[in-house]
């Protein structure tokens, strides 16, 4: 979400005149509206929806929607031409139909559209444009393979520098320990990125 937060502030921010909304469907964590707005995004222009596992730790929603709606509500949102930006965590197995129908959907969006999938589809073929690994490069900091891209490959990871998150006294003490002692609940687990 760091990574993301300049091109969601630019479409959602705080004052930004105009904001339009941000659909994210199955975000694997909870969101933190606090955190958002430090990073400049508008908490209040986000929809969250959920597939029929839910949110984790959130059992009993009633309002989920099965797989299949889902990714056809994916879809829709991103066609519908009112929505400014869409962040989607995509199911393990989609299957390569369903990918190409939302891509066509994204080239015809006016915003950024970033789809989610698990490490293991960097290894599948996919129409999108720019294709991205990201994995922790440290507090803070974030290693981006590229995987595709127009133009010549990049053969070394880019390492990005994030909007910190840690006060001054976490920042010491996580020099001290590892940063999953500080911060349990977060996994540390890669994942590609599709990004139209």
């Amino acid at each position: 979400m760091r990574l993301l937060a300049p091109a969601l502030a630019r479409v959602a921010g705080i004052g930004v005149e105009g904001g339009r909304s941000v659909m994210l469907f199955d975000p694997p964590a909870g969101l933190s509206g606090w955190a958002l707005s430090q990073l400049g995004v508008a908490a209040e222009q986000l929809l969250v929806i959920y597939g029929r596992d839910g949110p984790r730790g959130a059992p009993g929603l009633s309002r989920l929607l099965p797989a299949a709606d889902l990714l056809w509500a994916l879809e829709q949102s991103i066609k519908s031409g009112h929505v400014g930006a869409v962040l989607a965590w995509l199911p393990l197995r989609l299957r390569a139909d369903a990918l190409r129908r939302l891509q066509l959907a994204a080239q015809s969006h006016d915003g950024p559209v970033f789809l989610f999938r698990e490490i293991d589809a960097r290894l599948k073929p996919s129409a999108a444009p720019l294709r991205l690994a990201l994995s922790c490069a440290g507090i803070d900091r974030l290693a981006v393979r590229v995987l595709k891209r127009r133009g010549p490959p990049l053969t070394q990871p880019l390492v990005l520098a994030l909007a910190p998150v840690l006060t001054e006294r976490l920042r010491v003490r996580a020099g001290r320990q590892p940063v999953a002692a500080l911060l349990p609940s977060v996994p540390s687990v890669p994942f590609s990125f599709d990004a139209r």
